[in-house]
């Protein structure tokens, strides 16, 4: 049998059913297309500039996932964001978060403890530039190194799923107060945080971030129905 070459495999291009749904979805979790807004498919597949069918079936994709709900008048509306749903998200977080900081914040290395503070870093700047969904993703990185150095994907799977749903309540947050809402987001708590641990004070840091978790929610300003 001749031996492997070591080609790799060639990655199949992403499907129009694919492109339609991931272009809505970050629509969505962008606030372009805002909480209560009704779904119009062939307006929608007019500016995507496809048929109606890929965008249909990125709808049920997205509802699956629940950005998507049935509208008795319209078809399908963005799913709005309640300040329930917020608080169960954030509690679900808590409580996972919470132990990964009590289970990993004495294994850091400082290497590691420097790509913390560069994704802490990462966020003023993208704060200085006004963009906010780099914000977002730097900020993320910061909770995201406490669960891969756990290594549990299950707990690191359902955290990026929470994470699309906080992200999409934030960003409607930031419309709501105009932007130039770190402080009550509580971004200066993560730097608190990362200085517990550098100190070796792990019950500190898991307090924190503990009341960090707790004021999430309160963030959204004026949630939309359900």
């Amino acid at each position: 049998m001749p031996a492997r070459v070591g080609l790799e495999k060639i990655e199949k291009p992403p499907s129009v059913d694919d492109t339609a749904y991931l272009h809505i979805k970050r629509a969505i979790l962008d606030c372009a297309l805002a909480p209560g807004q009704g779904l119009v498919e062939t307006r929608l597949a007019e500016e995507l500039g496809v048929s109606r069918t890929p965008v249909r079936r990125g709808i049920a994709r997205l509802e699956q996932e629940g950005f998507v709900t049935p509208d008795v008048s319209k078809g399908y509306k963005v799913a709005g964001i309640s300040l329930r749903e917020l608080e169960e998200m954030y509690q679900l977080r808590e409580i996972l978060e919470c132990h990964l900081i009590r289970e990993t914040a004495e294994q850091f290395t400082e290497d590691e403890l420097a790509v913390m503070e560069s994704a802490l870093q990462a966020a003023d700047q993208a704060l200085e530039q006004d963009d906010y969904p780099a914000f977002l993703a730097a900020n993320r990185g910061f909770h995201h190194a406490f669960d891969r150095k756990y290594g549990n994907q299950r707990i690191s799977e359902v955290l990026d799923r929470l994470d699309e749903h906080v992200y999409r309540a934030i960003m409607w947050g930031f419309r709501g107060r105009g932007g130039g809402a770190s402080d009550l987001l509580g971004y200066g708590d993560h730097r608190l945080i990362l200085k517990a641990i550098r100190e070796g004070d792990v019950e500190s840091a898991v307090s924190v971030m503990r009341d960090h978790l707790r004021y999430g929610p309160h963030f959204v300003v004026e949630p939309s129905a359900d």
